[in-house]
């Protein structure tokens, strides 16, 4: 499986952000539209999931695709408490499933205030492992989503889930959630850095049909919703020529969870366009919505790289 490499060497001044703009007509002449939209329902089958683990032994879950991971040295944000290590990123069937690792030195509660990760109508307490943690939920007609954090030791771990009632949220999420084991697993799958596996083709030419339209955010009854989403780090050679700037580029979407035609507006000297693009294979999203259906659409990503 090939994978994108991650520089463990960024210092702890750097601040690197990202953003994500839907785009109108007007900025679509130059696209190739791709990949057909795909309704789903809970009487799909369900993937062959499988146990995955880190390298350390810290964790493993259930997931049901080989997830993306990008792994990082140093604090992403000046203003952060925390120090980011891992983004762990899967989708399937309209529901995605992230895992976020933070080294920390401060209590769970001021963690879970300060992070924003906090969201749900529901709050509980929880044990895994002997772990405790606590779980936040929400759910209506569209969406469920779930998040649990864990504090253990310096480390705390952050394990979420979003589905879309296209899929089957109400069986996928507690199977991963019931799936959580802190330890080495006695057996399960290396989880690396790279960009997983997404399940459609950059190569899936588009028709006139009906069923293969790539539309714009102003389109679709519900956009596209990113759930994971790394940022890319510098390489050695950019920090040491002080290189600073945004990297923009389109791309689609699409309707089975790929990030697919990606296209470089404006890019950036010394490998920071690759470490963008290599990012944006990585997110995770809840497709777009039209009509009942996940539908593809098109997107634009900013990388915005500073030194501070």
């Amino acid at each position: 499986m090939s994978c994108y490499s991650t520089n463990l060497r960024s210092p702890l001044f750097l601040l690197i952000v990202g953003s994500i703009v839907f785009l109108s007509t007007g900025q679509l002449e130059q696209l190739d539209a791709q990949t057909l939209s795909r309704p789903l329902s809970v009487a799909q089958p369900l993937n062959p999931w499988e146990r995955y683990a880190l390298k350390d032994g810290e964790f493993s879950v259930l997931l049901p695709t080989v997830p993306a991971m990008s792994s990082f040295s140093g604090r992403l944000d000046r203003f952060s408490k925390s120090q980011q290590r891992n983004v762990i990123g899967a989708y399937a069937d309209g529901v995605v499933y992230g895992i976020l690792i933070f080294e920390v030195r401060q209590s769970l509660d001021e963690f879970i205030a300060e992070s924003r990760q906090m969201s749900g109508d529901r709050t509980r307490e929880i044990t895994v492992s002997g772990i405790r943690g606590k779980e936040y939920a929400f759910e209506d007609d569209t969406i469920r989503r779930v998040t649990q954090f864990f504090l253990r030791g310096q480390q705390i771990y952050v394990f979420k889930a979003w589905g879309s009632r296209l899929g089957n949220p109400d069986v996928d999420i507690p199977r991963f959630f019931e799936s959580i084991s802190f330890g080495r697993p006695s057996e399960g799958l290396l989880i690396v850095d790279g960009p997983g596996v997404q399940e459609s083709k950059e190569t899936t030419p588009v028709t006139n049909g009906k069923d293969a339209v790539v539309l714009t955010g102003k389109e679709v009854a519900s956009k596209a919703r990113v759930i994971t989403k790394p940022e890319p780090t510098y390489t050695e050679e950019a920090r040491q020529g002080q290189i600073t700037g945004t990297v923009v580029l389109r791309g689609v979407f699409t309707s089975s969870g790929a990030v697919t035609n990606l296209r470089v507006v404006s890019g950036l000297p010394h490998g920071l366009t690759e470490k963008a693009i290599a990012a944006a294979h990585q997110i995770r999203f809840i497709p777009a919505i039209k009509e009942g259906r996940f539908v593809s659409m098109y997107i634009q990503l900013e990388y915005n790289f500073n030194l501070y």
